[in-house]
């Protein structure tokens, strides 16, 4: 049922055996951070003192992670999963906004809302789905739209620990996600718009960064689990082949 290295057992996914199953690296996605989050924040501290109104101001730096996405469409042909996120959230936002008279809040908490939507998808499907949420972002952010890299996350899955590590795993970042979306979505309500958008970034970076604190040191527990089980069962393990299972990082 593991993965098994290119050329191995006859169906097996013919990956490069330097392609593990986990998360891409920071760095991958540093331009979306910058170009997508960080810059517009910027933007809006830039361009409120030259405008009447926040909604004004949030719309102005909200185009510029709807024109970052729309770019990388030009450039790739083709919209991820994140891009359309952002696109959907920025015109619902500014469609709301409009169609209540010019609300900021609504912009302001339009990221929140979507987390919160995706905290909970992770919770329900663990009880709902054979495979929760969580699996799907995580073969998205590890193998993208490689068929091959699809098949060998596929097979982690039929693993019983590699269910029960997403299974975990889905209901952790699920209500972490819930409770960070609901500290953002109250103090969008108590603070400035100003002080909301200095202070969010911090309280986000505060919650991912221990949801991915506690899931490394999970998964380092459970691939270690998974290791002691397939050297009982497999006598000399090759050291560079698919006989580990490889649990990964969402």
């Amino acid at each position: 049922m593991e993965p098994e290295a290119a050329g191995g057992t006859e169906g097996a996914p013919n990956v490069s055996r330097e392609w593990r199953p986990g998360i891409p690296s920071v760095r991958e996605h540093l331009p979306s951070l910058i170009w997508g989050a960080a810059l517009p924040i910027g933007v809006y501290f830039v361009v409120r003192s030259h405008v009447r109104t926040d909604v004004a101001a949030l719309i102005v730096a909200g185009c510029f992670s709807a024109g970052w996405v729309l770019l990388q469409f030009v450039r790739r042909r083709r919209v991820d999963a994140v891009g359309i996120i952002v696109l959907s959230g920025f015109a619902v936002g500014v469609v709301s906004s409009t169609l209540l008279g010019g609300n900021a809040y609504v912009l302001k908490v339009r990221d929140g809302f979507f987390t919160a939507l995706f905290g909970v998808a992770c919770i329900v499907t663990v009880f709902t789905h054979d495979r929760p949420t969580l699996f799907y972002v995580s073969r998205y952010l590890s193998a993208g739209n490689d068929p091959d890299k699809v098949s060998a996350f596929d097979r982690l899955h039929e693993l019983p620990i590699g269910r029960r590590t997403f299974r975990v795993l889905s209901v952790v970042w699920g209500v972490g996600l819930v409770v960070e979306a609901a500290f953002r979505l109250t103090l969008a309500d108590m603070l400035p718009t100003g002080t909301f958008l200095a202070v969010s970034p911090f309280l986000t970076a505060s919650v991912v960064g221990g949801l991915f604190a506690f899931t490394a040191l999970y998964t380092r527990r459970i691939q270690g689990e998974a290791a002691a089980l397939s050297a009982s069962m497999v006598p000399e393990p090759a050291s560079d082949d698919w006989s580990s299972p490889q649990i990964p990082l969402p």
